[in-house]
């Protein structure tokens, strides 16, 4: 990777908020390795802190298979908590060997990522901080959410240790045993002094750290998604603003030359906003190929938890108000950030296509054939929407949101019928 220049808090586009990538060190992170090309201490803590904290549950769940007693109700409880933390494993790693990728991508953080007249500033500068304030309310709402799930889960805990070692079937049955935080068996008296304490210590730990670096990289990740979404609004804002304020008839050949002069003024716009536009789909088309294994790991495991969660519901017939009110904490904030991946990618679906209009609101009719023609090839251009995708060619937006809904109904009603009968 060649050596890139710092982005310094004055560059970055107004409006956006990197207060969350400095607490983490993300952004110092990011920084170093545009300079030096060598990972931060920071990256290398999550590296290692994420594997000293998973690798023993993950060894410890396998083991259990050979060890106590399953159904598929007790299957899919278990398996119910680990499935965020290999998501947020996946983040990590795709991080990890695409740093050189993702300071590229963060070029687009840049409020001098595209051209901007000197007329524009002002308009475009309350354009980035109108598009960018949504995304700062919601990283807050999620980091709020975050801490209030942990919360709930570390002083209430509601997962019965004979549940996990001595039962199967329905885990609302089981009144006995103390409470832990989440469902992984271990091997040793798990409700007994002082391996209790230790697991209840151990797995407070985990939650923290899986769910504070799952919400630090999804944001991170996320603002890309919503800085190429208002490059391409400031974009149209641009093409917009291409105008001719004069009258075309009725001119001496004084005005004629005025006239040539803007006209070429007015090219030059349009010819400078061509290569923006070029430079957007460079960057769009990086964005998707990084973003898919990404993108298809946040929707697979949505998925699941949510298939996951209807097989507990009703197969397990838990009654539990409060264990029902910490699913519901789990699955929504899963289906938040697989809705605000579709959203995002939906959002600059419709902003790249909404170029042809913004170049149909220029003054083109009153321009030269040269304008005309390059005003015409990049709408051409644009008839083709930048989305994300997962599967590798599947594009991700509102239809897909759409979808996943509709599955998760089926799969409950079809659920319930078999619980029925």
């Amino acid at each position: 990777m060649g050596y890139q220049a710092e982005i310094r808090d004055s560059d970055v586009i107004d409006g956006l908020s990197i207060r969350f990538l400095k607490l983490f060190g993300m952004w110092r992170a990011l920084n170093d390795y545009r300079t030096t090309g060598k990972k931060s201490i920071i990256i290398k803590l999550h590296i290692f802190g994420s594997l000293m904290i998973t690798v023993p549950y993950v060894v410890f769940q396998v083991q259990s298979f050979f060890t106590i007693q399953f159904d598929i109700q007790k299957v899919t409880f278990v398996n119910l908590h680990p499935l965020p933390a290999l998501q947020m494993c996946c983040r990590m790693l795709l991080f990890w060997f695409h740093m050189d990728r993702v300071c590229r991508l963060y070029d687009m953080i840049r409020k001098d990522f595209i051209n901007i007249p000197e007329y524009m500033r002002d308009s475009v500068r309350e354009l980035y901080i109108k598009t960018n304030r949504t995304f700062n309310v919601t990283c807050l709402v999620i980091f709020i959410w975050n801490a209030g799930i942990e919360f709930i889960f570390i002083v209430f805990p509601k997962v019965s240790v004979d549940y996990v070692q001595h039962h199967t079937g329905s885990m609302a049955a089981v009144k006995t045993g103390r409470k832990k935080i989440l469902s992984g068996w271990f091997p040793c008296p798990m409700d007994e002094y002082p391996y209790y304490e230790i697991i209840y210590v151990y797995e407070a730990f985990c939650l923290l750290w899986a769910a504070t670096l799952l919400n630090v990289y999804f944001c991170m990740f996320y603002q890309v998604l919503m800085c190429l979404y208002a490059q391409f609004t400031v974009l149209g804002a641009r093409l917009s603003n291409l105008k001719l304020d004069f009258p075309d008839f009725g001119l001496s050949k004084r005005h004629k030359n005025i006239i040539q002069n803007c006209n070429y003024n007015l090219y030059q716009e349009l010819y400078e906003s061509l290569r923006d536009h070029q430079k957007l789909l460079r960057y769009t088309d990086d964005l998707r190929k990084f973003y898919n294994p990404l993108v298809t790991v946040t929707l697979g495991i949505g998925i699941l938890l949510l298939f996951m969660g209807a097989v507990q519901i009703l197969l397990g017939k838990t009654s539990d108000p409060s264990f029902l009110f910490q699913l519901f904490q789990i699955f929504s904030f899963q289906f938040i950030e697989v809705s605000l991946f579709c959203f995002g990618s939906s959002r600059i679906e419709s902003a790249s296509t909404d170029l042809q209009f913004a170049i149909y609101c220029s003054d083109w009719y009153k321009a030269d054939v040269r304008f005309r023609r390059a005003a015409q090839m990049l709408m051409i251009r644009t008839r083709k929407s930048s989305t994300l995708t997962a599967i590798v060619m599947y594009p991700v937006n509102l239809e897909t949101l759409g979808a996943i809904v509709q599955f998760t109904y089926s799969t409950a009603a079809l659920m319930s019928g078999m619980a029925t009968n």
